[in-house]
């Protein structure tokens, strides 16, 4: 009876399949629907750049393209900091502060020094500061919340005061064309995103950090039950957020020509936006690299095209809420349904 029923279900689509065909396919429709649910990110940007194609054609050039790129590239490479944060069940609001200082150390020394030594300086300054957050969060328990937001303003403040409220412009040819330059159509900082992306996943998923930062992002208690060193990876998780925070501060800076203490107000919103979007839980235990680049693009994706439509740019800020609404809401539910299907 069972064979005679395979036999009829695949003469209907003109092939007989065997009782080892048919799992075969079921199997490979439920790969397929698994790809896409936990990918559904990239169907939506495919499905955007596509409707803002044929309202804008000119959004296919290939100087836009690049401009968007550029402009995922700066959220991008400090979302990557900010998702091993996150995995690991923390947050850091001192984004702004962090790239406002680094880049302010940058202009102030390229003059007299060479570009790999400023680049340097501003991933030290960002270790510096991303180590303060981790001891205050780490050993002071502090709500990571409260410290970093208190930290923010002590990073403007000390910003404000490094250029006494000023702009420090960045005079160095060479600094502004190794930042802002490109490879084919490809700009230098989107491949730099690339490349601490498939680091950041390297340090999240395969090495013993990783595996302690996801174990207390799930379960602190627990970890430090196991024996993992929870506070030594807490401190680490914000030293490497840093240096990424500065990172982007160095091309954001070359890509202004100039650093000052408000280039990146309120940056960290962007940053945090990327990362829940991209898929990554706000309750720690997971994260997705690959997620946070494409949640990046994403945004810059959308800024772009209300530019070319001419849509106001305060509409930007409603659209980023909708989204980043729409996100936590749909991760939320993936969440309670992956619960029921492991209590079930």
């Amino acid at each position: 009876m069972r064979n005679s029923q395979i036999a009829t279900a695949g003469t209907d689509s003109g092939h007989e399949l065997t009782e080892e065909e048919a799992p075969a396919k079921a199997s490979r429709g439920a790969y397929v629907r698994h790809v896409l649910s936990q990918q559904y990110l990239v169907v939506v940007l495919i499905v955007l750049c596509i409707a803002v194609g044929w309202a804008a054609p000119s959004f296919w050039g290939v100087g836009n393209l690049s401009n968007v790129l550029f402009q995922a590239s700066f959220v991008g490479l400090a979302a990557c900091g900010m998702t091993l944060l996150i995995a690991g069940g923390l947050l850091d609001l001192s984004v702004g502060g962090v790239i406002a200082v680094s880049a302010i150390g940058v202009a102030t020394v390229l003059p007299s020094t060479t570009i790999g030594a400023a680049i340097g300086l501003a991933l030290l300054i960002g270790a510096a500061l991303g180590l303060l957050n981790g001891l205050l969060v780490t050993y002071l328990r502090i709500a990571p919340f409260i410290a970093t937001l208190g930290t923010l303003y002590l990073f403007l403040g000390l910003a404000f005061i490094w250029t006494s409220g000023g702009v420090v412009a960045i005079t160095s040819s060479n600094y502004r064309a190794t930042t802002t330059g490109t490879v084919g159509w490809l700009p230098i900082p989107f491949l730099v995103l690339v490349v601490v992306a498939f680091l950041t996943y390297l340090l999240l998923k395969r090495t013993y950090f990783g595996r302690t930062l996801r174990a207390f992002g799930s379960n602190e208690h627990a970890a430090k039950l196991a024996g993992l060193p929870v506070n030594r990876a807490k401190v680490g998780v914000f030293i490497i957020a840093g240096m990424c925070f500065a990172l982007a501060g160095v091309f954001m800076a070359g890509r202004l020509s100039s650093a000052e203490g408000n280039m990146a107000m309120g940056f960290e919103m962007n940053v945090i936006a990327a990362v829940v979007v991209g898929g990554t839980a706000l309750r720690g235990g997971r994260g997705t690299l690959f997620g946070t680049v494409v949640g990046s693009v994403l945004f810059a994706v959308l800024a772009n095209s209300l530019n070319l439509l001419g849509v106001a740019s305060y509409w930007q800020y409603v659209l980023t809420g909708t989204v980043l609404a729409a996100a936590v809401a749909v991760g939320a539910r993936r969440s309670s349904a992956g619960e029921v299907r492991g209590a079930s």
